[in-house]
């Protein structure tokens, strides 16, 4: 890649999850005395922009040097700029469905890799569609999911199969993951997000059978084996443990068998992954658990009903640009173990973050993700094209995550 400009620009740096990937750059490297990477931050609004470069004046002095840009998501020229000045893009601005497309696709042409936290089955679809082999040509990594989606499930069944192939020379043929543990909270972007998707799948009934499609990112012509998701409370004897639906499994999942893919079916062509939310043994365990059930129900029930809806919108579910207290975020953690087969060989791996798994934890996750590509490109695999973090990033990215507070450990 020719020298640019910026090594990374984050684009949509006033929205709430944006805001967090700024302020933890300038936290763990600075701006002026940072000799690692050139970066500057992107919105479509320069007065926000403004605004948020006079709020971290506040916290550090060198903020003062910092550049912004000005693009709107729909600007093909302002795009196509931002995207030729940097080696890498950040991109925090969802609905990804509404306004990520012309972003992703204009880093493809210009060689610029990408990264960004979304969850959407739909528009990774259309992304790996539309900017596979143009990514492929211009030798650059389009990784989407960099977040809690889906980096510790991504990355935790890559070191389980490390680990299995070093040890017992096969992979896992099953690998299950168990939500422990974790506090946090949704924000305003997340809830626009949310109700964006319901929205384009209401306009696009085909969708339907994309989202049940387990193998939905994966090429057209893979047909793995048939996968079901837990729908309702089960005692899971094995883990000693109950069990309810985890709400990011349908995206989780999906990123994990594209890596497998990726990685040249490295986890086997029947290999069979899923999610759940855990909760202890005993009546409390299975109340708990019910209530998961229930509470996930009915948020489905009065998320598709119109006026409930729109009373929720407007009352209760945070706006555009809300969400965690600082404190919250700061004190938020999560809990993740995932357990694996590999033949009569039982692997077990712990993945635990010390932030709100959201929004501080993912702000992290992201930022890092983006700095394995810049910083250690050389240490990560070398495919280009439409990637998952680990298939793009791999194991390099653990040990970036480890040195930052997220703990991947084989136990």
């Amino acid at each position: 890649m020719k020298e640019r400009e910026y090594d990374i620009i984050v684009f949509g740096a006033t929205g709430f999850t944006g805001k967090l990937v700024v302020e933890y750059i300038i936290e763990q490297y600075g701006l002026k005395n940072n000799r690692l990477f050139r970066w500057a931050i992107a919105g479509r609004d320069v007065k926000k922009l403004e605004n948020l470069k006079s709020e971290l004046l506040k916290v550090d002095g060198e903020v003062k040097d910092l550049d912004l840009l000005v693009a709107d998501s729909f600007d093909d020229k302002a795009i196509d700029k931002i995207t030729k000045s940097a080696r890498l893009i950040i991109s925090t601005v969802g609905p990804y469905i509404k306004y990520g497309k012309l972003l992703v696709s204009s880093c493809a042409n210009n060689g610029t890799h990408y990264c960004d936290l979304t969850g959407e089955v739909p528009f990774i679809r259309e992304s790996i569609d539309s900017n596979n082999e143009i990514a492929k040509e211009n030798n650059c990594k389009i990784i989407h999911s960099c977040g809690f989606d889906s980096i510790p499930s991504d990355l935790g069944v890559l070191l389980i199969q490390k680990e299995a192939l070093e040890k017992y020379k096969i992979p896992c043929e099953e690998i299950k993951y168990y939500v422990r543990a974790t506090s946090g909270g949704l924000s305003g972007g997340t809830i626009a997000s949310m109700i964006a998707i319901s929205a384009y799948i209401k306009s696009n009934p085909s969708l339907s059978s994309l989202l049940g499609n387990a193998y939905a990112l994966n090429s057209t012509s893979y047909n793995g084996p048939r996968v079901s998701s837990l729908r309702s409370i089960k005692w899971d004897d094995e883990v000693k443990l109950w069990l309810a639906p985890f709400i990011m499994s349908g995206i989780n999942t999906r990123i994990v068998r594209r890596s497998n893919e990726m990685l040249k079916f490295e986890y086997g062509k029947e290999f069979l992954y899923s999610e759940v939310t855990s909760f202890s043994k005993g009546f409390k365990g299975y109340i708990k658990s019910l209530y998961m059930l229930v509470g996930l129900g009915l948020a489905k029930v009065l998320m598709s009903y119109r006026p409930t809806f729109l009373f929720l919108r407007k009352f209760i579910l945070p706006s555009p640009g809300e969400g965690p207290t600082r404190y919250e975020r700061e004190n938020g953690f999560f809990k993740i173990m995932l357990v694996g087969k590999a033949g009569e060989n039982k692997i077990s791996c712990s993945v635990i973050g010390d932030r709100d798994p959201g929004y501080s934890g993912t702000a992290k996750m992201l930022t890092e993700a983006a700095l394995s590509i810049i910083l250690d490109q050389k240490k990560t695999p070398q495919n280009y094209g439409v990637l998952t973090p680990a298939s793009g990033i791999g194991m390099t990215l653990i040990n970036r995550l480890e040195s930052k507070g997220v703990v991947f450990k084989i136990c």
